[in-house]
């Protein structure tokens, strides 16, 4: 089923809060390169968005704290300054996502695959990546937990390939973060 902007924001404000499945009726000329279905600087807080297939929205600035995008799958998304804080991502599917500024903070990515995301100042303070697949993201400046040893991002067992780490570390891959950290242990050794 299909669901416009102006429906979503009614049914959400009328106390609807579970939209799993739905689909974004979305208009895209080529002559337009911009995100016509923009859900900029609102409150979708707790909003349940699993299996949603999202491509060219526009969600920069806006509350999805409490978020279930369980097994969501995004293309070409702004989220942008985005709250998504305690939100459920398990499973989800990120290409050419914009998370720059977004807080992460306790945010479940499991089995997530970020495809050439980026995530610019990001704060993924205790945000779970484990089982995920990481390719071409960024995390230049992404704030970490620092109560966290050594300040390492919590990715077991995720695949990381052709990545540039928050401490400059550029990894060709594909590498399992178990593989990365049998080769760090190697380089101490000798």
């Amino acid at each position: 089923m299909y669901i416009s902007r102006q429906q979503l924001l009614d049914r959400y404000n009328a106390g609807e809060r579970n939209f799993a499945g739905i689909q974004f009726y979305v208009v895209r000329t080529e002559a337009s390169k911009e995100n016509i279905f923009l859900l900029c600087d609102v409150d979708l807080s707790n909003i349940i968005l699993s299996g949603v297939y999202l491509k060219y929205i526009g969600l920069r600035g806006s509350n999805l704290r409490g978020a279930k995008l369980v097994g969501a799958y995004m293309h070409q998304v702004n989220l942008s300054d985005v709250d998504l804080s305690d939100a459920d991502l398990t499973g989800a599917v990120l290409r050419d996502v914009c998370l720059n500024r977004a807080n992460l903070t306790r945010a479940k990515l499991i089995g997530a695959q970020l495809i050439r995301t980026k995530l610019l100042e990001a704060d993924l303070t205790g945000a779970d990546l484990s089982d995920s697949i990481l390719c071409q993201v960024g995390f230049s400046r992404v704030k970490i937990d620092e109560s966290v040893q050594s300040r390492k991002i919590y990715c077991p067992n995720a695949v990381l390939w052709q990545m540039r780490m928050a401490d400059g570390t550029y990894i060709e891959g594909p590498q399992t973060a178990e593989d990365m950290r049998k080769s760090s242990k190697k380089l101490n050794n000798e």
